[in-house]
């Protein structure tokens, strides 16, 4: 039997719905009394499609959206979402939020129907110039049948009204509607494939960027090893934050930052209770190295000496408990972003100053020297692979983000067991308190004691360079660990 995904809440005219085996109709009078269908009676992560004909308040849509709410069900539309779509100010500020997607529509007069007035299902409607509308109209809304009403007020095109359209009122468009459910759910795409997928993942990536935590390889390592694992992944990049909805999971293969546009994916799949790798803590904790380093402090762990300080007391020395080379850091730089090592009194000035031009905080750490860094990955609070990454040549570092050849120093795969115990210990500990996600945790071993370099969310995972010991048993436990948290 297949496994059943989605249940479908109608009040009536069950047999107009398209039929798929992965999603189940039920009647709302159903639903309310708890008379669910055999198949999904047990299913985990149960998601429903509430599509009565009324969401007023107390009314039947209402009350199954709430009901869904207590049983643990994902909901479209929640309970929040009817109550939003009720409220006034909601909709007068998230309609002035959709003006700039309405002002790029070119020609938008020449697409509108006479009565000027459009149906969406889904975030989609048969105008395929409103397709960038309708998916954010859909996410600020959660509405599966909506109509906007638009109007024309001396040259500027804007929506006047949005609301509900009932379910039993669409019979002519019946035929676009089911294929918008199917795209909703997946099934458009599932159709096209022979092995049953169980699982939608999508891996968040950005296709121009330098320095990716996961390269092309990587990334068609993780769509093939996927299917094996009965996942569907596809490749999404940042104007896909509307349709985070359609999928299970969202791993972040692009590098994040709080101030970001992966920020507000992870925190869009925090609401949505979908599991993320990154998560929204994990990414504020890593990305802020005063915040590690109060952690790490707290909790005693052995980490290079550190102070900050900040714009206002900018000091005309060293401390004088540092001594030259040190090394300064921008608090949200990631990878060894925004960290130099100054050798001199006017290299340390000349760089504060760069750092307090964008940040109130500069960090001040001693500089350890070692020929590599311990790099112990860590997926779940358990270790997934280790590598020692060496530095660039001719450079301090493991990026040389100046150099244009030979930028990267050597990465050698370790055997986890012949990693020091400590080592192992140290990095497992490290990466409890920043919770139970994808971790690189970076360590210096200085006569034989582990110092904690950095944490990172979103460390590499590189084909041909980290998995080139562990191969594709890293691929499928990062596909176990998604199975995890969806069916937790």
């Amino acid at each position: 039997m297949k496994k059943v995904n989605y249940l479908i809440i109608v009040d009536n005219n069950k047999s107009s719905l398209g039929k798929d085996s992965t999603r189940a109709v039920i009647s709302s009078k159903d639903y309310i009394s708890g008379n669910l269908p055999e198949e999904v009676s047990k299913t985990r992560n149960l998601k429903v499609i509430n599509l009565c004909n009324d969401y007023s308040y107390l009314r039947t849509g209402y009350y199954c959206s709430l009901l869904a709410e207590a049983r643990g069900h994902r909901c479209v539309p929640s309970v929040n979402d009817i109550a939003h779509a009720k409220w006034k100010r909601f909709h007068r500020d998230s309609l002035n939020e959709v003006a700039t997607y309405i002002d790029d529509i070119e020609g938008l007069s020449a697409v509108l129907p006479e009565d000027l007035s459009v149906t969406f299902f889904f975030g989609r409607s048969n105008i395929e110039a409103l397709d960038k509308l309708g998916r954010k109209l859909f996410d600020l809304f959660r509405l599966p049948l909506m109509q906007a009403n638009f109007c024309n007020k001396n040259g500027k095109w804007s929506i006047k009204t949005l609301e509900p359209v009932s379910l039993s009122s669409i019979d002519k468009d019946m035929d676009f509607f089911n294929e918008a459910l199917n795209k909703y759910v997946g099934t458009y795409f599932r159709k096209k494939k022979s092995i049953e997928e169980r699982y939608w993942l999508a891996i968040l990536h950005d296709p121009e960027e330098k320095h990716p935590p996961s390269n092309k390889k990587a990334l068609e390592k993780f769509i093939k090893i996927g299917a094996k694992k009965r996942f569907f992944v596809e490749l999404i990049n940042k104007s896909k934050l509307n349709s985070l909805l359609e999928y299970d999971a969202l791993f972040i293969r692009a590098s994040t930052n709080v101030n970001h546009y992966t920020y507000r994916f992870s925190i869009k799949a925090f609401k949505e209770n979908i599991p993320c790798i990154d998560d929204k803590d994990s990414i504020i904790r890593c990305c802020n190295k005063i915040y590690l380093h109060e952690v790490l402090k707290s909790k005693n762990i052995a980490s290079p000496k550190t102070i900050f300080i900040s714009r206002q007391q900018k000091p005309a020395e060293l401390a004088k408990d540092f001594s030259f080379p040190v090394v300064l850091k921008v608090p949200d730089g990631a990878f060894s972003t925004g960290v130099s090592k100054v050798k001199n009194l006017e290299e340390y000035k000349s760089k504060l100053d760069e750092i307090f031009k964008q940040s109130e905080l500069a960090l001040v750490q001693e500089y350890l020297f070692s020929e590599y860094d311990w790099r112990i990955c860590v997926l779940d609070n358990k270790v997934l692979f280790v590598c020692k990454y060496h530095m660039a040549k001719k450079h301090w570092q493991i990026v040389n983000y100046n150099s244009k050849r030979n930028n990267e120093g050597m990465c050698d795969c370790v055997p986890i067991n012949d990693v020091p115990e400590k080592v192992i210990k140290v990095a497992l500990k490290v990466a409890s308190l920043i919770g139970n996600g994808l971790y690189g945790i970076d360590l210096k071993e200085i006569d034989g004691k582990p110092y904690v370099i950095e944490i990172n969310d979103n460390p590499n995972i590189d084909a041909g360079i980290e998995d080139r010991l562990e191969g594709d048993k890293i691929y499928e436990a990062v596909f176990d660990y998604f199975e995890k948290y969806i069916n937790m």
